[in-house]
């Protein structure tokens, strides 16, 4: 500004302000402050005509350049050389630093934390931490065995049972429970290991037949044979107890029996671009234990003993990523140890159950698969009747926010049962659970779930209710403590079947 108020001036104007002038000259001269003025004007020569008057109308014309320059004392400046090369932006990229990889100030520094043993020579601990997970401090860290990262842990509780027998007849007792779990996860490039088993004891002292044990779990190996093909392989067992008043025992027994289900599942899934084509073979058995009754004598199950053979097509075809309805088909025939049971029936049966419906995955909030059909089972005995019906499937995950999140889960199928004149029951679950942070370290669950069996050709009907409460309060990684409530709540249209039960424990979980 004080250049511009220079060129309209007058020669006393512009003696008196030569300090401000040789201002104008030394910003001219600053590096951070070259290039060229507004209009296009040289920064040295709009600081000349501010100083010498003789400037003011502009340079002189080429005839007449050094004349005029000699006349007014100054030197002319030499015009700058014509670029001879193709432009570059190594100044550019030198001033704002671009292309440096070297540079530090773009490769933060990110301290890894220290866990397991240090590497000796290249080699490879067996036995390690796992890698400490930021996001949740309180979670398990693990045991690594070699690529696979074990999860164990160990629960022991005390407290309360309202009715240990499931009976009728309530008969409380002081309830200790034991539970121990583990759950595997591979670390491979290719191919994959899951797997969580669950096994636990309850022991009432006030109430020695009434203890028993339960359990469940599951192996899962999925080999990458090739980009479009994967092979999955499923192991899996059920471990439970009969209760006194099951229409199936229907007698008072000294203990409970043991009843057992295990099998496995082999498949095979081909990818044809958007269509995925899986064919699986299924083998499950299931056993029960014969009954000790309260008079000395056994009862014997071994009847029911039986094995299941399937075959699984399942056809899907990816619409949009996250999104792929399929249709699945199971054909089963489930083959019994003694072709008669102790009632002169034949109980082997054949069945078809047919599903339709999508695994969804919507912005990583909600998550699952559901899907609906039919299924038909034909028994070998014409004096059972066959079983037929609407099926619904399905597992929905939602995460509702950071803190809290839903589980919703249905399942429908057919029960073997040795109650003269019923071919079979049919059996409808749905399950949910919701699980809220209350603190990083402090979580309460929710548990519910409503059970409908149907003995298909008798008039026998169940409906069961169950709801639960759960707190866990982590004290560290490896510690914590849970208490917990549960209610249980059986009504049925066979005498002496129905009951309900309170359940309180607390307890210490351990997480190696």
């Amino acid at each position: 500004m004080l250049a511009a108020s220079l060129l309209a001036a007058g020669p006393a104007e512009a003696q008196n302000a030569a300090p401000g002038a040789a201002s104008a000259l030394s910003q001219a001269a600053d590096p951070g402050l070259t290039g060229p003025l507004p209009g296009g004007q040289d920064p040295d020569t709009f600081a000349l005509r501010g100083a010498n008057p003789a400037l003011r109308g502009g340079l002189p014309r080429a005839g007449a350049g050094q004349g005029a320059a000699a006349r007014s004392g100054a030197r002319l400046r030499t015009p700058p050389q014509r670029r001879t090369r193709a432009p570059t932006t190594a100044i550019t990229r030198q001033a704002t630093r671009q292309g440096t990889a070297d540079d530090l100030r773009l490769r933060p520094t990110v301290q890894i934390p220290v866990s397991g043993l240090p590497d000796i020579a290249g080699a490879v601990p067996l036995l390690r931490r796992r890698p400490i997970d930021p996001l949740d401090p309180y979670a398990p860290l693990g045991i690594r065995v070699g690529s696979l990262t074990l999860f164990p842990a160990f629960q022991q509780s005390v407290g309360y049972d309202t009715n240990p027998d499931r009976s009728i007849l309530r008969r409380g007792s002081m309830a200790l429970r034991s539970q121990g779990e583990l759950r595997v996860d591979s670390d491979w490039s290719a191919h994959s290991l899951t797997g969580d088993l669950r096994f636990g004891y309850l022991t009432y002292p006030d109430n020695r037949n009434a203890d028993r044990p339960d359990g469940d779990g599951a192996m899962r190996l999925r080999l990458d044979v090739a980009r479009d093909t994967k092979v999955d392989i499923e192991g899996r067992y059920a471990i439970s107890t009969q209760r006194a008043g099951s229409p199936d025992l229907n007698a008072q027994v000294r203990d409970r029996p043991l009843v057992a289900a295990y099998g496995g599942t082999v498949g095979v899934t081909q990818s044809f671009n958007r269509l995925q084509v899986t064919v699986a073979g299924l083998v499950d058995r299931q056993t029960f234990e014969n009954a000790q009754l309260s008079n000395g004598t056994v009862l014997r199950q071994d009847d029911r003993n039986a094995n299941q053979f399937g075959l699984r097509l399942r056809t899907g075809y990816e619409i949009r990523p996250g999104f792929t309805p399929f249709v699945d088909t199971l054909v089963d025939t489930r083959i019994h140890d003694f072709a008669v049971d102790q009632f002169g029936l034949r109980r082997d049966s054949s069945g078809v159950t047919v599903r339709g419906g999508t695994s969804f995955e919507v912005s990583r909030l909600l998550t699952g698969e559901v899907s609906a059909g039919y299924l038909s089972r034909h028994y070998a005995d014409s004096r059972l009747r066959d079983i037929t019906g609407p099926v619904i499937d399905g597992a929905v995950t939602w995460a509702a926010t950071p803190l809290t999140s839903v589980r919703v889960g249905a399942s429908t199928g057919v029960i073997e049962t040795i109650v003269p004149g019923a071919s079979g029951i049919l059996t409808r679950t749905l399950v949910g659970e919701i699980t809220h942070d209350l603190r990083r370290n402090l979580r309460l669950t929710l548990t519910g779930t409503v059970i409908n069996n149907d003995y298909q050709g008798t008039s026998i009907r169940e409906q069961g209710y169950s709801a639960g409460l759960k707190l866990d309060y982590r004290l560290n990684r490896w510690l914590g403590i849970r208490a917990s409530y549960a209610r249980e709540l059986l009504k049925s249209t066979a005498i002496g079947s129905s009951y309900h039960s309170d359940t309180y424990l607390v307890g210490v979980r351990v997480n190696p």
